[in-house]
């Protein structure tokens, strides 16, 4: 085998194990450091506002008049949940047989 062949083999190895942990460290690590970022937001403001302090967050959303866009949020946070664990376990089932460059690209874009 050349050098240069052997430069191509490199970048379609497959994964292997590395694939699983990297999908496992981006979709479940840093998911969990978004969500805890979310709940000391909000425990924040409650903390310095009262009860409703976590409204701030989205300002006048759920105003009389603007009910069609606090629904809208709603939809879309509803289907961002659905999405991401048929995502989830779609990735965590082909991760393993991806090369490896290609599990970089598509965890890093979660980043």
């Amino acid at each position: 085998v050349d050098a240069s062949q052997a430069l191509l083999e490199r970048h379609t190895a497959k994964a292997g194990c590395y694939g699983t942990g990297a999908v496992l460290v981006v979709y479940l690590g840093f998911g969990s450091l978004l969500m805890a970022s979310y709940i000391w937001g909000v425990v924040t403001l409650i903390d310095l506002y009262g009860s409703s302090g976590a409204m701030r967050l989205w300002g006048h959303i759920a105003d009389p008049g603007n009910e069609w866009l606090l629904h809208t949020y709603y939809i879309s946070i509803l289907a961002a949940t659905v999405g991401f664990f048929p995502s989830l376990c779609y990735a965590l089932a082909v991760a393993r047989s991806m090369p490896a460059r290609t599990v970089n690209l598509m965890c890093g874009s979660f980043l």
